[in-house]
């Protein structure tokens, strides 16, 4: 009988840790819009690799300079502070895997990932998107 009761609570634990992963999002890709008439516009797709996110940028009418990425915290319409820098745009471009993240964490918080001009004109915002369960 205590045989028996250890492998029921086994095959429940693992039954339960399978549907908890599979709750889990898994991919969102979030649609960024042109700001200040920058012309740059595309997506950014999420993907859940483990522990962490890999965040893949892909812009249509970027220029082939640098342009600084972040997730920041608050909406494209008020950005607050920096909460995960990303790696610079260039060409339209940009992948990186942000460590100890999830997306269900972002979906669980007010964030907007943000591509400013350049390095020397930070302050002007060229495309923003909200992280935001409806981009699913």
């Amino acid at each position: 009988m205590k045989r028996f009761s250890l492998l029921l609570a086994s095959l429940v634990f693992v039954t339960l840790s399978q549907l908890s992963a599979a709750a889990a999002t898994s991919t969102l890709t979030i649609t960024i819009h042109e700001q200040n008439g920058s012309g740059e516009s595309g997506t950014a797709t999420l993907t859940q690799a483990g522990a962490d996110v890999k965040v893949v940028i892909a812009l249509k009418g970027a220029p082939a300079t640098a342009q600084p990425a972040h997730i920041h915290d608050g909406t494209c319409a008020d950005l607050k502070g920096v909460v995960y820098p990303l790696s610079n745009v260039v060409d339209g471009k940009s992948t990186t895997t942000v460590k100890g993240l999830t997306i269900d964490k972002l979906l669980g918080g007010t964030y907007a990932i943000n591509v400013h001009e350049s390095a020397a004109n930070i302050g002007k915002y060229v495309a923003c998107g909200a992280v935001a369960k409806s981009a699913m």
